[in-house]
């Protein structure tokens, strides 16, 4: 850094204090420490390709859109990037600081705006977690369609800017399915409202700069969602398959038929991809349609082989849902250890013709048996064309470094079965390298609305391969 550069820095950190107030900027090296981070695991970079965060100059906490411009209108005059950071539950790197700049964290921006039971429709804040949003809405009788594992801790905006997809998502769809309007503080300060309304027929949607935009076309303040009534009834089933395959085709099957379960978690049974398999599956709403789905969807199951399980079996599936996210709530320092049990892991989402999933698959055993990686388990969520699978390898930073070119190699075979290479949770730093790979030309094109909205490319620089 030169010393211009370093003295409007410093520069920049006096101003948002004198503009936000004290208490507002915070310095302290433990808080830049832990907002320098998000959920993405040492173990899941390739040591090849390291991904290096730096401490922020400083983590700004603003409690309205009015200083969030403020904000944004600093790192401007200082050339000073910007970080958008919710939760901090991120599992691709969205979050992290790659060089030193201003973390906004949102979640003081917190509260619930209006609800509007009539219309189904909330209009929240960004900052706000999404299950103390759930809990709130419950109380007026709606409830929010977005149930990802994150819900104790994930926020609205960072659900949105990912465009997250959670355990309801069969029914309800990916939240990004679920925006009807945002606000959000573009890059050079402006703020940027869509009309919160369920269809529009008037030009290009901007909703979609911020779905999935991972905050690099702007910081989403408010987001006017989509809510649903709080289901008459809910039935939860767990299904045992002699296979991958039979199951399968019962997923097909039912999935034909229409069906939309509010749960749909099919995958290997144990680590022999030629072993059971077994189907958590779920419907809410009325109580005489959910009877209905219950019994088209058991009997698809029970007509490919498939034996149901004690009830016990999909209720404690259901309850334990987020208890993955609570023990990351309960040790948020711990997230940036390196791995020392020699056990590295990595996960691949992909989207695909329901056409495919199996001969992809077979691909997937393949490229892991050739590189010596362990293939651990493959599975559906919330639907026959979502398809994911976990691979393991043992050992030292070679051993991790093979992990990351088989999950690469498997990756970069996506397209030639008509795919695409994430269906859930963003791209962040850990895909980046693989956009240009995905997009092809589109990403110039992509660049270019990036260049056109932040001419200073300050606005979370490094994400998305832009």
């Amino acid at each position: 850094m030169t010393g211009d550069a370093g003295h409007a820095h410093a520069g920049a950190v006096g101003r948002l204090t004198a503009l936000l107030g004290p208490d507002s900027v915070l310095t302290d090296p433990d808080e830049l420490d832990l907002h320098a981070w998000d959920a993405l695991g040492q173990s899941r970079i390739h040591p090849g390709r390291p991904i290096v965060p730096v401490h922020p100059l400083c983590v700004c906490t603003p409690a309205s859109t009015t200083e969030v411009q403020a904000v944004v209108d600093v790192a401007n005059e200082a050339r000073v990037p910007l970080v958008p950071y919710g939760g901090g539950s991120g599992l691709m790197g969205a979050a992290v600081s790659l060089t030193s700049g201003i973390v906004v964290d949102l979640r003081r921006m917190n509260a619930v705006l209006e609800i509007d039971t009539a219309a189904f429709t909330a209009r929240v804040q960004a900052g706000m977690v999404l299950e103390a949003l759930d809990s709130e809405l419950q109380q007026s009788g709606v409830m929010l369609g977005h149930d990802p594992w994150t819900l104790p801790v994930a926020t609205v905006g960072g659900a949105v800017s990912t465009n997250g997809l959670g355990y309801r998502g069969g029914k309800y769809g990916s939240v990004g399915s679920q925006v009807l309007g945002v606000e959000a503080v573009l890059p050079e300060g402006p703020v940027c409202r869509t009309r919160g309304v369920a269809k529009r027929s008037t030009g290009i949607d901007l909703n979609h700069l911020f779905i999935g935009g991972e905050g690099c076309f702007g910081i989403l303040t408010e987001v006017t969602l989509r809510v649903f009534p709080v289901p008459e009834a809910r039935s939860l089933h767990a299904v045992r398959f002699d296979s991958f395959a039979r199951g399968f085709e019962a997923v097909l099957a039912f999935s034909a038929a229409g069906l939309r379960p509010i749960l749909l978690d099919y995958g290997d049974e144990t680590e022999d991809p030629e072993g059971s398999s077994i189907l958590y599956l779920g419907f809410e709403g009325k109580a005489e349609v959910v009877a209905a789905e219950e019994g088209v969807a058991l009997a698809a199951c029970r007509d490919r082989g498939g034996v149901r399980l004690a009830p016990d079996k999909a209720q404690g599936f259901w309850r334990e849902r987020h208890a993955a996210a609570r023990r990351f709530a309960a040790n948020r320092g711990e997230r940036r250890k390196r791995n020392d049990t020699g056990v590295h892991q990595d996960w691949v989402h992909v989207a695909l013709p329901a056409s495919q999933v199996l001969a992809f698959r077979r691909e997937a055993l393949a490229v892991a048996a050739a590189r010596n990686v362990r293939f651990r388990e493959s599975g559906l969520w919330t639907g026959p064309e979502l398809f994911s699978l976990r691979l393991s390898r043992e050992g030292g930073e070679q051993a991790r470094a093979e992990l990351g070119d088989a999950v690469s190699a498997l990756l970069r075979t996506v397209h030639r079965f008509g795919g695409s290479v994430e269906y859930c949770h963003g791209v962040g730093v850990k895909l980046a390298p693989l956009m240009s790979h995905e997009h092809g030309d589109n990403l110039e094109l992509m660049r270019s609305v990036k260049r056109c909205l932040d001419p200073n490319g300050i606005m979370n620089p490094g994400k998305l391969g832009l």
